[in-house]
């Protein structure tokens, strides 16, 4: 037997026995009578029996009925604890049928849930998005929009709301509610923000891309990939300024903006591109010329050889062009590609000798391109060098290799020099078909990429 039992029984024994004890001492006043009328008494230990066995009646029914209650709690605790589960298993398996590509299954499934309970958020946004899926936007809307009025201060619904009108094509709705999303969260709203500046981008408001810009740089980590992207898109926007103001006939406001761009990012070649021409239009024509030889020396692109030909030749000024081109060919760091256009200055001119004298060691340097190869033999047979003109047209063929037969993939446009069950890019099957069509690459051209400055976020 446990101490605790022991102790226990002996007080009750000690409780019983001076009960006992204080009976016998008041025995007879016990049994003093205990009026009820004039004419009826009890003794005065029926009272106090009665009292007693009503006390503990009372005492015994709330006990009864406590315990009563609390089972009932149990028993409501347990249904609602399985009908929760019932509802937990139904919307885990929605959820895996619309990550499978089950939408029609997963609706089936959430509202089956929202039957039972049509105030679960959760399973609103879930069905929203399914209907989406499904081509039914504006039934979207209607689950999204019940899902924001049950949880107001949760960004979740109102993000799918913007999905939504998008999917609609009411793009003016779907800016409020980002806006909406802004105002709730102004200093963590960066999804809000990037959002709302690809809208910006889209109607072209670039004046309002750029003050989006300046709140997305102010909430963006400051990790080198992130930074980076951000400094793309800060580029691009603050040209894109620069072009609208200059298409609004702000040529010299545009030119101030694309000195200073260029000053900045000197490898961007749209800018030096529209500088110039800006230049042109003001009158500065030496600076629009200067702008893009400037352009060349800083990223050695073709381009602005191109548009210095172009400008000089338009201007029926074709030596200030072939003056343009050699000194490119000076400042330089590989004459290769000045020289080339030069070269072919010369042959638009008909100044045959002075293209001769170029092209003969571009050949040289390049004997396997055959577009020099054509050149070399027009200017053979311009000359009466009709044997050397044949030779050079024949090393052209050869080098292009025409007898050869080369395949594309007609989904993702790879090229294959042999057939193929199956595309190694996009992995389909019985797409590889004969490809006649011999547009090279920019790779195959031996064009060095540029910088990328992207527009997507």
């Amino acid at each position: 037997m446990k101490i605790r039992t022991f102790l226990i029984l002996l007080l009750n024994l000690a409780v019983t026995a001076a009960a006992a004890l204080l009976v016998i001492r008041n025995q007879e006043s016990l049994s003093a009578p205990f009026e009820i009328t004039d004419t009826a008494w009890v003794p005065l230990y029926g009272v106090l029996a009665v009292s007693f066995f009503l006390g503990a009646a009372a005492i015994l029914t709330g006990s009864v009925f406590r315990d009563s209650r609390d089972l009932l709690r149990r028993l409501q605790g347990l249904r609602g604890r399985k009908e929760t589960k019932q509802l937990e298993k139904l919307q885990g398996l929605g959820i895996e049928a619309f990550l499978e590509g089950q939408e029609e299954k997963a609706l089936v499934h959430f509202q089956a849930i929202l039957s039972s309970d049509p105030n679960d958020v959760e399973t609103l946004i879930h069905a929203g998005r399914v209907q989406r899926a499904l081509r039914n936007p504006r039934e979207a809307v209607e689950y999204h929009r019940r899902a924001h009025r049950l949880r107001k201060e949760d960004l979740e619904p109102l993000y799918e709301l913007e999905k939504d009108y998008q999917a609609l094509g009411q793009l003016d709705k779907a800016k409020i509610v980002l806006n909406r999303i802004v105002k709730m969260r102004p200093g963590r709203s960066l999804a809000a923000y990037r959002k709302l500046r690809k809208y910006a981008m889209k109607e072209e408001d670039w004046e309002s891309a750029w003050q989006i810009q300046g709140l997305i740089e102010g909430q963006t980590e400051k990790t080198p990939f992130k930074m980076e992207l951000e400094r793309r898109f800060n580029v691009g926007i603050r040209y894109q300024i620069a072009v609208a103001k200059s298409r609004g006939g702000r040529d010299k406001e545009s030119a101030n903006l694309l000195r200073k761009l260029v000053r900045s990012e000197p490898r961007f070649i749209p800018a030096h591109v529209r500088l110039g021409e800006a230049l042109i239009r003001i009158g500065q024509r030496t600076a629009g010329v200067e702008a893009w030889a400037r352009g060349f020396e800083a990223t050695g692109s073709s381009v602005f050889l191109t548009f210095m030909e172009e400008h000089f030749l338009e201007s029926s000024e074709p030596e200030m062009a072939i003056e343009a081109l050699r000194t490119a060919i000076a400042r330089s760091r590989s004459d290769f590609l000045p020289r080339l256009f030069l070269a072919r200055l010369y042959l638009r001119l008909e100044m045959i000798e002075e293209a001769h004298r170029e092209f003969l060691p571009l050949r040289e340097r390049a004997s396997d391109s055959p577009t020099i190869r054509v050149m070399v033999g027009t200017i053979s047979e311009r000359r009466g060098e009709f044997r050397q003109a044949a030779a050079e047209y024949r090393e052209a063929l050869r080098t292009l290799d025409f007898a050869r037969l080369f395949y594309r993939c007609g989904v993702c446009d790879t090229r294959y020099a042999e057939w193929q069950d199956r595309c190694a890019s996009c992995l389909e099957w019985d797409q590889i078909a004969l490809d006649l069509s011999e547009d090279p690459t920019l790779d195959e051209m031996g064009s060095l990429p540029g910088p990328i400055y992207t527009s997507s976020p």
